[in-house]
């Protein structure tokens, strides 16, 4: 591969820059085709961790002895303006990585050099050699992204984005990356991602109507890319029924907020789909949040109609999904609306899902929970609750897996506590969480 055109040589800026990141805006035409044989690459960034940030890196991957004289790391903010660059020196350690570590706390540095702390949220970054650019990546979703086709996603405070398989370079940030524990100067943390394995987001039952906007292009973008960043094919269900057609090939059928209600045949459909090894993961809002005012709202359609409203229903709607009876979770009747804002804590804290794989750093503390719809666990596992409600719940049925969340729009690790702003602060950020991602890997067999 030809290294990309020479840049301008980039002027070395302050690194008492605040890291702070921004989310949202479309990225540029890919750069394409970067790093040439022999050049090293950029393997793992760990730019978040929790709580002030320390002991974060830049992990380049090259070939042992190689000498990084003329080599720089320019830092991008979401605007794709250059805000910080690295001059890097020495050669590549024997092991092939070069760890430049934001303090003496990270293992296997080779350089220390506080300008490793980059923005959270959404940037690039970029390896030059005498101003030719080597390698790039981006993260989030910068206005201006600088990296390689589209972007790597986010990582969350506490986790490293890195390339997996180790050292994977397809020219395409979002394929090479994958949000993972942090290993710096060592292998990436696998050799394979669950590639092949597809995940639907529902959208034949009016998901995004009202003010909410539950699609994978929409508020639940970084969900998507957080899903992708892993090695998930993530697709739109659309058209006007859940069919098993539709579902032939998915693995997890993923259900936020519903105003329609299911037919016989759909229900059916999702029965089977689940009873031979697929994964369900239903999202319910609060009562009386019907968007579209036909009378139903979440917690009816994934739970049959309540009795009141709409004046009449057909018998092949009544049921409508019938979660209760057919996968042990029911999405309460009986939660308020005017609940106020709590924070979930695990119930049942070995869960992999609250674990995440033991190692990896996806360890679920808390989530978020804004006026929510509590779930009966009438079989299966609680895994989150707060106040005596619990608001996660997953059950084993047949081959397959299934879970219910109460509340679309808060995943949310860490503390959610000011019960007035923090809804908009996460809204739509499910992916950003390890919550939301690591139900996703259980349904698919994959915790």
């Amino acid at each position: 591969m030809r290294p990309h055109p020479t840049l301008p040589t980039l002027l070395a800026l302050s690194l008492t820059l605040a890291a702070c990141g921004a989310r949202s805006g479309a990225e540029p035409p890919a750069l394409g085709a970067l790093a040439a044989a022999g050049e090293p690459i950029i393997n793992e960034l760990y730019y978040d961790s929790a709580g002030t940030d320390t002991g974060t890196f830049i992990e380049l991957r090259g070939p042992a002895g190689k000498s990084l004289s003329g080599y720089t790391l320019t830092a991008y903010d979401t605007a794709g303006t250059a805000y910080r660059t690295l001059t890097l020196s020495g050669t590549i350690p024997a092991s092939g990585y070069y760890v430049v570590a934001q303090d003496t706390t990270v293992p296997g540095r080779t350089l220390v050099n506080s300008g490793t702390d980059l923005n959270n949220g959404s940037a690039s970054l970029r390896l030059l050699r005498s101003g030719t650019v080597i390698d790039a990546v981006a993260y989030g979703t910068p206005t201006t992204g600088r990296g390689e086709g589209s972007s790597a996603p986010t990582t969350g405070a506490g986790s490293a984005l890195a390339r997996v398989p180790d050292g994977q370079d397809t020219d395409a940030n979002s394929a090479d990356f994958r949000v993972q524990a942090a290993t710096p100067g060592a292998a990436t943390g696998g050799t394979s991602t669950p590639s092949g394995k597809t995940v639907l987001f529902d959208l034949t039952k009016h998901e995004d109507a009202g003010n909410a906007d539950w699609r994978i292009d929409g508020a639940y973008s970084d969900y998507a890319a957080a899903l992708r960043g892993l090695g998930y094919t993530v697709r739109a269900l659309t058209g006007t029924a859940i069919t098993s057609t539709a579902l032939s090939g998915a693995q997890v059928l993923v259900i936020a907020e519903p105003q329609n209600p299911l037919s016989d045949s759909e229900r059916s459909a999702i029965q089977t789909f689940v009873q031979n090894g697929g994964g369900l993961f239903m999202v319910s809002d609060h009562r009386d949040s019907d968007r579209d005012n036909d009378g139903w709202d979440s917690p009816e359609v994934f739970g049959g109609w309540d009795g009141s409203t709409p004046a009449s229903v057909t018998t092949s709607l009544q049921r409508s999904l019938d979660s209760d009876t057919l996968f042990g979770l029911r999405h309460s009747f009986n939660s308020s609306f005017s609940d106020p804002v709590y924070t979930a804590t695990p119930t049942a804290g070995t869960h992999p899902i609250v674990v995440g794989g033991a190692g990896s750093g996806d360890d679920v503390v808390s989530a978020g929970v804004y006026v929510g719809t509590s779930i009966d666990v009438l079989a299966g596992t609680g895994v989150l609750g707060a106040n005596g409600k619990t608001y996660l719940g997953v059950n084993t049925v047949g081959a397959g897996r299934v879970a219910a969340w109460g509340d679309t729009s808060t995943f949310s690790d860490g503390t959610f506590s000011d019960g007035t702003t923090s809804q908009y602060a996460n809204w739509g950020n499910l992916g950003n969480a390890n919550l939301g991602k690591n139900v996703v890997r259980w349904l698919a067999g994959d915790l």
